[in-house]
């Protein structure tokens, strides 16, 4: 049974952004909702509202989030409900041949959740770096989920999913 939650959603290109309603579906075959406890501000979310990234409005902002899963769909087996994590913008393959190599960095076939949240009228969201995490809670593939100890602050550990997979690699 699908959610209703309260999100940040740019719905054209330069336009103010605005707190929506949107639904959240339960999870798919590896997926993952995820309760947000925390989202950083990243410079990306501007670029996406400019339409710099692309022209798949409405996006569902943020991507540089922490928070713990709630329910996931079959097949997942690398968290589990009540698992505190942090949301990466790439979920790798662990298949192609950059994976099989040991440079999981240079995936081919990296991917998001398949289902799509949408706005109340069912219009589809685009999720910023398939996460969209300026929302109470969202859809994601599984494997964009890496637990963390639950003893760092959702506000810190929601950097390493952006801040210091991009800065750092």
């Amino acid at each position: 049974m699908s959610q209703q939650v309260r999100a940040v959603v740019a719905r054209s290109k330069g336009a103010p952004v605005s707190l929506e309603t949107i639904v959240v579906p339960d999870p798919g075959p590896g997926e993952a909702l995820v309760r947000i406890e925390a989202c950083g501000v990243c410079h990306t979310d501007l670029h996406y509202r400019e339409g710099g990234i692309s022209d798949d409005f409405p996006f569902l902002l943020g991507h540089e989030a922490a928070g713990v899963v709630e329910a996931v769909g079959d097949g997942v087996t690398d968290v589990a409900p009540g698992d505190f994590v942090v949301l990466n913008w790439r979920a790798v393959c662990g298949q192609c041949r950059a994976c099989l190599r040991g440079r999981p960095w240079y995936c081919f076939n990296t991917h998001n959740a398949r289902q799509k949240m949408t706005l109340a009228d069912g219009t589809e969201l685009s999720p910023a770096l398939g996460i969209g995490a300026f929302a109470e809670k969202t859809l994601v593939a599984a494997g964009q989920c890496t637990k963390v100890d639950p003893a760092v602050s959702p506000a810190v550990a929601g950097l390493l999913g952006c801040g210091v997979m991009a800065g750092i690699g």
